[in-house]
């Protein structure tokens, strides 16, 4: 046992006969759904003149996954060997090979990744200040960092760390910074490399993105937000979502400072490969969802010919860009497919050294089938569509027909009405009623077919071929029941025309923007009763949000969120009398 325990087993004197137990993993009961919480530390919280080598030892309320990711915990500043950690059932030791320096206040942050013996996650970060000289920094900085749908999906959920990056003379005395200069660096070193280095002081949020760095030394810092996926203290631009915020200074009267985060990656628009559809059309898959306008400039070349496409539609059920021609490439030739330009929806253009595929191709002209409907929106069974919803019918290929409108009929509330039909593109269209169909009421889309069948043989032995008109349900739905109708309007404090509000349902996930006018009001329709989280920023010159730039360095626009969640009743409802928003600016 190390000689510092008994300071330990005086902290822990409730746990002293547990820890020298020989452990045993719990069994039975009920199933458990409650994180695991912090019940005791060492050392104490704002402990000072702790020994240089460090040693911290954490118990919790329950055992805990042996398994502990190097995301889980960090420490600030940070230390030049990796932590190290050892699990014993409901208690973690943490330490390191190296050595904590003189006279500095410590940050140890166990986030969401660590996990009970179940995989219920930390709710809230922990966090424990200690100092190594004979006083603590005791300044804090709060604030709220933004969380996407996206950092909820799957077992692993990586909510965002927020770092701070010291500038100016501050750098010198850090010697965890000398391993990110190289041989040629020559002159004061007082800006820092935020996409090489690690922060300073670090910290992670919470599941509504607040979070609290503490144990803070006065100065000014950069500050930036990033998803740590890998657990590597270092942004990922390539992987990871991130904002940068600019500086702030520690010491002053310091608001709440709010930052957003998006994609950086700047990587190069691919064309992976590309595939022929039928006798006359090009499927292709890039690297990104591309703007189907953007892609005018591919075509199909051979040795003899080269071939423009005519058509550019999505196609399903991958949503994939596919290219229509009206000249049919010739069969068992050799085709390159390729593209000359295209972007992405965040601008980001195509690598022209990876922009062609190549390909034989086949003979299609046994390829006579009519074509098919694969995919119909709203889908079957959904609940809550609106009126004036576009039914959205998509084929496996493209369909020439002039009009389908004799081809298909709406059932509403028994009764059997006409539509009518719009071409959305070569394999798409959309299906409406005549008049918006009510609330409260159960939709079917029939499409006609023809059933052919042959009558009984008459006195000669004839049978007549007997052709009638059959309809089958392609999709059943329900409309949105009259006292679910939603509708918010509001002005948000600090906003302008440039200001777009976002809400997003707590239940389905589906979210609603709305650009706000010259005051700052705004009103959307169409929304279901229920909770909704309500974000607003300051738009980029792509009509975006804009969570800055790391190259070139920027600063990201203002954003904010509401503190509570909004909860929607039916009717017309006004944000300033269900919630108190903090100011844009």
């Amino acid at each position: 046992m190390r000689p510092k325990l008994w300071l330990l087993a005086a902290a822990l004197c409730a746990f002293v006969a547990v820890s020298c137990a020989t452990k045993v993993a719990p069994s039975g009961g009920p199933e458990d759904k409650l994180p695991p919480r912090v019940a005791a530390v060492y050392p104490p919280p704002n402990s000072t003149n702790v020994p240089e080598e460090l040693y911290v030892k954490l118990v919790f309320d329950e055992w805990i996954n042996a398994s502990v990711p190097r995301s889980a915990v960090n420490i600030s500043p940070p230390l030049e060997k990796r932590l190290k950690f050892e699990v014993s059932g409901d208690e973690l030791e943490i330490t390191s090979r190296a050595m904590l320096d003189s006279g500095t206040t410590y940050t140890l942050t166990v986030g969401g990744a660590l996990k009970d013996l179940h995989g219920n996650a930390i709710a809230a970060p922990f966090q424990l200040s200690f100092s190594t000289g004979s006083v603590i920094d005791s300044l804090k900085l709060a604030g709220h960092v933004m969380v996407t749908p996206e950092m909820f999906k799957g077992k692993e959920r990586t909510y965002p760390s927020v770092g701070l990056y010291p500038i100016g003379a501050e750098r010198e005395r850090r010697s965890y910074l000398k391993k990110y200069r190289d041989s040629t660096f020559v002159g004061p070193d007082t800006t820092p490399q935020l996409t090489v280095e690690i922060p300073l002081y670090v910290t992670q949020s919470d599941s509504t993105g607040a979070f609290e760095l503490i144990g803070l030394h006065p100065g000014t810092y950069k500050m930036l937000a990033f998803q740590d996926v890998n657990g590597n203290r270092r942004v990922e631009l390539s992987d990871e979502v991130a904002g940068y915020y600019g500086d702030v200074t520690v010491g002053e009267e310091n608001d709440s400072v709010w930052l957003p985060v998006a994609d950086h990656d700047t990587s190069l628009v691919e064309l992976d490969s590309a595939y022929q559809q039928g006798g006359a059309v090009v499927v292709a898959k890039f690297s990104r969802q591309v703007v189907l306008d953007s892609t005018r400039g591919c075509f199909l070349r051979s040795g003899r010919d080269t071939l423009f496409a005519a058509r550019v539609f999505t196609a399903e059920p991958m949503d994939l860009p596919a290219f229509y021609f009206t000249e049919a490439p010739e069969a068992d030739s050799v085709y390159t497919f390729q593209c000359l330009y295209t972007v992405d929806s965040s601008g980001r253009a195509l690598d022209t050294a990876r922009a062609e595929f190549e390909f034989t191709w086949a003979d299609a002209s046994a390829d006579t089938l009519p074509p098919k409907i694969i995919k119909v929106l709203p889908k079957r069974d959904e609940r809550g569509v609106f009126p004036n919803t576009e039914i959205i019918v998509s084929y496996n290929k493209p369909n020439f027909a002039d009009t389908l409108e004799n081809d298909f009929r709406l059932v509403i509330r028994k009764d059997t009405l006409p539509v009518k039909v719009t071409r959305i593109d070569l394999v798409s269209f959309s299906v409406l009623p005549l008049e918006p169909w009510p609330t409260d009421a159960r939709i079917s889309l029939l499409q006609m077919y023809l059933d052919t069948t042959l009558a009984l043989p008459d006195s000669t032995g004839f049978r007549d071929t007997i052709v009638e008109t059959k309809y089958e349900t392609i999709t059943l739905f329900e409309s949105v029941k009259k006292l679910q109708v939603a509708e918010l309007a509001g002005k948000i404090p600090g906003g302008t025309s440039g200001t777009k509000v976002r809400v997003r349902s707590v239940e389905t996930g589906e979210i609603f923007e709305e650009r706000c006018g010259t005051d700052g009001s705004f009103k959307m329709a169409n929304l279901l009763a229920g909770k909704y989280i309500v974000d607003y920023f300051e738009v980029g010159e792509d009509g975006r949000l804009d969570a800055g730039s790391l190259s070139p360095l920027r600063e990201a626009r203002p954003w904010r969120i509401s503190p509570d969640t909004l909860v929607l009743g039916g009717g017309s409802s006004t944000l300033e009398d269900l919630v108190t928003l903090p100011s844009l600016h």
